[in-house]
């Protein structure tokens, strides 16, 4: 996860702006301890949190198209990437950030790109040429977003609420599957798949077909240039997604720099089920498996752990 906050058209370039953006941004730094970063064009801001997953070196945020004149903050991972990299062969681009597509995408087409992208995100695009800007988010979800408004009539969004509480006069969720743009000056679905029709087609049962979507779901997850793992309570789900896992992570470049072996990691009361049945799953596996025990000072946390969450992530 990284922390994304962008404040447009607030009417204010003063260095006083600059530095409340500057703080607010702080409260998200939680999400990204890698990097701060901020671009500011006039009375548009941009700042970014980054949590380095690909592409560690060398790509920080906000990220930029050649000439700079499309500016990008992203919270997410965009899993088709590569291959939309190579559909924009014309393009130079600056990174290795699996995110940067996002600015040649909208060099290409505009407004009209959203549904190009396989992934999960949030993003905030502003472009200087004409001062206007889009944000959006992901199909369900998976990412947060909230969108607020000054008494300015500015537009402030932000991965999570702290950010915009204290400036806005109104916020809430920033809705799944939608895109805003300033250009339109409001909400737009981007994603409309044929199952949102009430008629519903059906199919018949097909576990082959199921299997397949499940393990394709799995292994385009597994695009990091840092080593990972996998959260493991010994239930159904999570023990899939471990085995999927370990059959496919050979193949990845993930295990060519750190090893094929998969670690899985577990939390839970001490004697509880979970514990036990992660770990006769991780045996079964093969996992180097790290088990974590919740503890009465782990509790008196809560207040901390409170003020880092907004809604899960």
């Amino acid at each position: 996860m990284c922390g994304i906050l962008a404040v447009l058209g607030c009417a204010d370039d003063t260095q006083g702006k600059r530095v409340r953006v500057l703080e607010l941004s702080r409260r998200l730094k939680h999400r990204g301890p890698d990097w701060s970063g901020m671009h500011q064009v006039g009375d548009c801001y941009l700042s970014h949190q980054r949590l380095a997953i690909i592409d560690p070196a060398s790509g920080d945020q906000p990220l930029y198209n050649e000439d700079k004149s499309i500016v990008v903050t992203v919270n997410g991972e965009i899993y088709n990437h590569e291959q939309l990299r190579a559909q924009l062969s014309s393009h130079t681009f600056r990174t290795g950030s699996d995110c940067e597509v996002i600015a040649h995408l909208y060099e290409e087409h505009g407004e009209n790109f959203i549904d190009m992208l396989d992934g999960v995100f949030s993003f905030v695009l502003l472009d200087t040429r004409d001062n206007s800007f889009i944000a959006a988010r992901d199909a369900i979800g998976v990412t947060p977003l909230y969108i607020g408004w000054g008494i300015d009539g500015s537009v402030w969004i932000s991965s999570e609420m702290k950010g915009l509480n204290d400036d806005c006069e109104h916020f809430e969720i920033f809705p799944p599957g939608h895109l805003y743009s300033s250009k339109q000056g409001g909400f737009k679905r981007w994603y409309n798949p044929p199952w949102f029709s009430e008629v519903i087609p059906s199919v018949p049962y097909d576990p082959l077909a199921l299997r397949k979507a499940f393990e394709k779901a799995v292994v385009k997850r597994l695009m990091t240039d840092v080593p990972f793992g996998v959260l493991l309570s010994g239930g159904l789900d999570s023990s899939l997604v471990a085995a999927v896992t370990v059959r496919h992570l050979a193949g990845t470049k993930a295990a060519k720099r750190w090893g094929t072996k998969l670690h899985s990691f577990c939390v839970g009361l001490e004697g509880s089920p979970d514990l036990k049945a992660a770990k006769e799953v991780a045996n079964y596996l093969g996992t180097m498996h790290h088990e974590f025990t919740f503890t009465v000072q782990v509790a008196s946390m809560s207040s901390s752990m409170l003020h880092l969450l907004t809604i899960p992530d």
